[in-house]
């Protein structure tokens, strides 16, 4: 029996980068290493047309198909299901991420074309399911735990699933899958690894412990290295990404993998992400010592009014901290900030540029406030009465979806614009053109093509930085 998975397209125009996606190479190696056969179709290293979309479905008849989806891909996703269904009327169409996962009743009533959502994590999930419609059990399909069906001409969620205890068990993903020379930044391999899931934190306007849930959970650092070897050896790695939420929570335990880097003479750069709270001098030297070339916090204002609000946890003078720290450790600094938050002013907003320039990290992403479904802040907002979009191809992170009454979209737009203009100057270009570090020349390009194509093109310089720092739902 196959199964074919695919990743969709970002709508046209959007701001985007390819990251590979890894949540899908683990399921396909899940089920690949239980003996199913898969195949994926990836929209997002080639353009793929609905004939040749229909061409191949009919050339291959896969009995699954299965379809992962960002709230940004969202309707991508439908419109394949779509002509999956007129194709392939008899197979099961499945679709799994962090948007359906927390629409999941409203997806299925909307779409009669998709029949199973799989919700949070999708390994067991996705193998259940395959093992019941290869046994041809489907009729018990409501024994599965953590999916949301149809039953009896009404919709029916089955009780959650637990989350995987032991990642050790996972295998690694499956990128042979995957086009990986089309996954490159400035001509260099990009390849990600995940070394936890779960997230303990409650920031109103993300998604990750909806997935993932709240709890912290590891891989061990001797098989992080296993794996980091496979992506230098197998897949010719040039660069690694940790895609942790947050890298150096467990401290202890990020200091045994830079060691276990150290050991194994895995010397090839590496970045990551964190939180100013969860960092010291001795992990950062140590990260250092094991080739971090670049940290990136989601220091998300300069305003503590509104890091407040969005139930950061953190304080500006941390997040100053934070940045001094990491920087007198050798490691370049990236920083993203929300801006357009419910209850931000002009003012407040000024806190965060100010703030910014004050502390001069290496990398800059502004980030328009994005309401996703299932987030604390879609609910407030949905309580305050704001009329929120729901054109789900405008969640870029670019794109206002709300129009915020202290603080207009127009406004927001003007005051980055010259805030770009002003961070990413003729000065910065030739600060970062000197250094030879693959993130320093990346950055010193970007900034090339913005000084050179601004006035035309005000929005490109916007989504090249994308390349560096992943969409908040991409992970």
């Amino acid at each position: 029996m196959l199964i074919t998975l695919i990743n969709p397209p970002s709508p046209r125009g959007a701001p985007s980068a390819r990251f590979i996606p890894l949540g899908l190479g683990y399921l396909v190696a899940y089920l690949e290493e239980n003996h199913f056969e898969v195949n994926v179709i990836d929209y997002q290293t080639k353009e793929i047309t609905k004939q040749e979309l229909v061409t191949e479905l009919s050339r291959n008849q896969p009995k699954i198909v299965g379809v992962t989806t960002s709230t940004l891909t969202y309707k991508s996703a439908i419109d394949i299901v779509k002509t999956v269904k007129e194709t392939l009327p008899n197979s099961y169409t499945i679709l799994g991420g962090p948007h359906v996962t927390v629409l999941d009743e409203q997806t299925l009533n909307e779409s009669p074309e998709v029949d199973i959502i799989v919700r949070g994590e999708g390994e067991n999930t996705l193998l259940e399911i395959a093992k019941y419609v290869d046994k041809q059990k489907i009729k018990k399909i409501d024994n599965i735990k953590g999916i949301t069906i149809r039953k009896q001409s009404r919709i029916m969620r089955t009780i959650d699933r637990s989350f995987i205890k032991d990642l050790d068990e996972l295998p690694h993903p499956a990128f042979h899958h995957f086009d990986l020379n089309k996954y490159t930044i400035s001509g260099k391999k990009y390849l990600p690894i995940i070394t936890s899931r779960g997230c303990p934190f409650q920031c109103t306007f993300c998604l990750a412990s909806k997935m993932c849930g709240t709890g912290f959970r590891t891989r061990s650092p001797e098989k992080v290295a296993d794996e980091l070897e496979w992506l230098r050896d197998v897949h010719k790695a040039d660069i690694f990404a940790f895609y942790d939420d947050t890298f150096t929570f467990d401290m202890n335990r990020a200091y045994k993998i830079c060691e276990e880097i150290k050991n194994r003479n895995i010397d090839l750069p590496w970045d990551c992400r964190t939180r100013v709270d969860r960092i010291n001098p001795r992990i950062l030297v140590k990260m250092r010592e094991a080739n971090c070339q670049l940290i990136h916090f989601g220091v998300e204002s300069g305003s503590q009014k509104m890091l407040n609000s969005m139930k950061k946890g953190t304080t500006v003078e941390q997040n100053a901290r934070g940045i001094k720290m990491a920087k007198e450790s050798g490691i370049g600094v990236a920083i993203s900030v929300v801006v357009g938050y419910p209850g931000e002013t002009k003012e407040l907003l000024k806190e965060t540029f100010d703030f910014i320039r004050k502390t001069e990290p290496d990398y800059v992403y502004v980030c328009q406030a994005i309401p996703y479904p299932g987030t604390e802040m879609y609910d407030e907002l949905k309580k305050l009465g704001w009329e929120v979009s729901s054109d789900w191809d405008r969640y870029d992170e670019q794109t206002a979806v709300f129009e915020n009454p202290l603080l207009s979209s127009l406004e927001i737009d003007e005051m980055r614009g010259k805030f770009y203009d002003d961070f990413f100057s003729p000065t910065y270009f030739l600060r970062k053109s000197i250094k030879k570090d693959f993130y320093s020349q990346t950055m010193a390009h970007a900034t090339l093509n913005h000084l050179l194509w601004r006035i035309k093109f005000p929005k490109w310089f916007f989504s090249s930085f994308r390349k560096l720092v992943p969409r908040r739902d991409e992970s």
